[in-house]
């Protein structure tokens, strides 16, 4: 028997009868039908991601129905739009939910492509940079970080243990909870971040946005003495910014005494990449 599992492409497989089934594949066959290594297929069943449709218990074989080359097809599909094995998974179980997820994994491919085009702009700079002598480390003016006292700060905000690519989603839910509260920012949103080291796949990040009332706001940043600077220039050489600021706070007599926050002061979709700007506040305390 043929089967076709895209134009131009056959594959060819015999059809046994296995106590009483009929139309039944050997997990070779089925690897070979949907261009899934068997090893891939066996990982698959332990997750319940895809189960055969019979295991021979004396030899631990496992079998499938040509059916279910339909469930792999879907499966391929999903994991060329770079859904994740577990939300292939709730999709598989709920249907429903695939307009949403896919409208939510187009979202995070345009994050995608703006964050490459700010890397191909960052590295068009450096070899500009390079052919000029210069060096690939930036030229962060460290002469304009200063002691401030920070702002109070009212925030309406949402906080959650994320992986530090999901940022934008984090971010896309705080303007969601800001709009429910029917609240006008008063000034630039806000991050913090509020783990004790950087661990970017389950990192502690805040978003909000500043209001007047608060009584509304689930967080008030308290005035305090800050080690502060003014950054200017592409998102993704930020942390220059705070390498550059910890180095000036240990150098010039003080410890870090709190969480550090960022206020963009503004709006990427209408500023050049390398024009943006982030004031940086690190909490401070002078040594003793």
């Amino acid at each position: 028997m043929t089967f076709q599992l895209q134009e131009g492409v056959f594959f060819s497989y015999s059809i046994i009868d296995l106590k009483g089934r009929i139309n039944v594949l050997t997990i070779g066959q089925f690897s070979k039908a949907s261009q899934i290594p068997s090893k891939t297929l066996r990982y698959y069943d332990e997750i319940n991601l895809l189960k055969p449709c019979f295991v021979d218990i004396q030899n631990g074989y496992r079998y499938y129905e040509a059916s279910q080359l339909d469930m792999t097809m879907k499966i391929l599909r999903l994991k060329q739009f770079e859904f994740s094995l577990s939300d292939i998974q709730i999709i598989l179980e709920d249907n429903e939910k695939l307009t949403q997820m896919l409208d939510e994994k187009k979202k995070e491919i345009q994050f995608k492509v703006t964050d490459y085009t700010n890397l191909q702009t960052t590295i068009e700079n450096y070899i500009r940079e390079l052919s000029q002598g210069g060096s690939i480390m930036g030229k962060i003016d460290t002469s304009k970080i200063k002691v401030v006292t920070s702002p109070s700060l009212n925030l309406i905000s949402v906080r959650e243990t994320i992986n530090i690519a999901n940022f934008d989603r984090l971010f896309e839910k705080a303007g969601n909870l800001l709009g429910l509260s029917q609240q006008v920012p008063t000034g630039c949103p806000v991050t913090l971040y509020h783990s004790d080291e950087y661990t970017p796949e389950n990192y502690d990040v805040e978003v909000g946005f500043p209001i007047t009332d608060s009584t509304i706001s689930n967080h008030i940043i308290e005035p305090a003495e800050c080690a502060y600077f003014e950054y200017v220039g592409l998102y993704d050489n930020l942390g220059e910014a705070y390498l550059k600021l910890t180095k000036w706070i240990e150098e010039n007599g003080y410890k870090i005494n709190g969480v550090p926050y960022e206020q963009y002061m503004t709006d990427p979709l209408q500023t050049e990449p390398d024009k943006n700007q982030v004031n940086v506040y690190m909490p401070i305390i002078k040594e003793n």
